[in-house]
């Protein structure tokens, strides 16, 4: 069966890396969102602290990797 042309599909990019590299990874992906939403693709960001029962906001800003905790 095929789609119809006007079905969109929803794609994935996961960005990973070390704690030292946030602002790497941050403005990676700023610069990947930059080049798809300049050729008409609907583009979203999502952090995500994948710590397993640690508070992120109790973190010593150099344990977390940024300064600004959110």
């Amino acid at each position: 069966m095929e789609r119809p042309n006007n079905t969109k599909r929803t794609k994935f990019i996961f960005i990973t890396g070390g704690v030292l590299s946030s602002l790497g990874k941050g403005l990676a992906a700023a610069s990947i969102g930059a080049l798809l939403e300049s050729r008409g693709l609907t583009v979203t960001f999502q952090k995500l602290d994948p710590y397993i029962n640690v508070d992120p906001g109790t973190m010593n800003p150099f344990q977390h990797g940024e300064v600004y905790v959110t």
